[in-house]
């Protein structure tokens, strides 16, 4: 089983969207139950659309925080209360297409370990951001490679969308400081088997970004704790393979 883990903060209709989006796409699947796990902060009515939302699928769940806020820390919770044995991440807002599940799912079927899809992998794409968005994603990129050893082999791993098995998180606890979870995964989790396949990140349709001065600065902060407690992991062996969107073609890193 599949739980697919979106937080949401003041989302209008993105969470409707996304699910049929979602739905869709998992009918190409077979052999996969799945359910949509929302993880709540708001403030406005997104918690009466999504209770609507858990009655008409049976596929949606959610739960809404009412004192904890905080994009890390959302989708810690939703690793806590999901179902499935295989998680996803992806963000409510519609930047993270879920036509992308098929894909990631071929490749947990060939017992990849943790699928992190790349916008800068050939095929890949950034969705045309604007020059200071590319340049504070660069700068950010570049931090976690200096910083963080691990990280070096991952062309995108300062991404939000990713796709792991259960037992990757055994035998260690989020420091959860920051929204890039992906990132601690990377530097503390027990994998061994990596994909990357690319994918095209769109433009915002509607939301709040949760991109700010106050998340920036979390986020270097969330770096040099990182580099401290993952010393031990970073001397597991990993190996890392890029998917062509092509032809299937795969290269490989150790």
């Amino acid at each position: 089983m599949l739980t697919i883990i979106v937080p949401t903060f003041n989302e209008g209709n993105n969470p409707v969207t996304l699910t049929h989006a979602v739905c869709e796409a998992m009918q190409e699947v077979s052999g996969h139950d799945f359910e949509i796990l929302f993880v709540d902060d708001s403030s406005d009515e997104t918690p009466a659309l999504l209770e609507q939302l858990s009655r008409e699928n049976s596929k949606v769940r959610y739960i809404h925080r009412e004192n904890e806020r905080g994009l890390g820390s959302a989708v810690i919770r939703g690793f806590q209360e999901a179902r499935g044995e295989w998680l996803a991440v992806m963000d409510s807002d519609l930047q993270h297409p879920p036509s992308i599940l098929p894909q990631m799912l071929a490749q947990a079927d060939e017992g990849i370990d943790l699928i992190a899809p790349s916008r800068f992998i050939p095929g890949g794409s950034d969705g045309g951001l604007f020059l200071h968005r590319k340049l504070v994603s660069l700068v950010a990129r570049k931090l976690c490679w200096i910083l963080l050893p691990r990280t070096r082999p991952f062309s995108d791993p300062t991404g939000g969308l990713f796709l792991i098995r259960r037992n990757v998180l055994s035998g260690w606890g989020f420091d959860g400081g920051s929204w890039k979870i992906l990132i601690e995964i990377i530097v503390r989790g027990h994998f061994f088997k990596v994909a990357e396949v690319p994918y095209h990140f769109r433009a915002r349709d509607m939301g709040t970004s949760k991109m700010n001065v106050a998340a920036q600065i979390d986020y270097i902060c969330h770096l040099l704790r990182l580099r401290k407690l993952g010393k031990e992991e970073s001397m597991l062996k990993f190996s890392l393979k890029r998917v062509s969107p092509l032809s299937g073609h795969v290269t490989g890193s150790p």
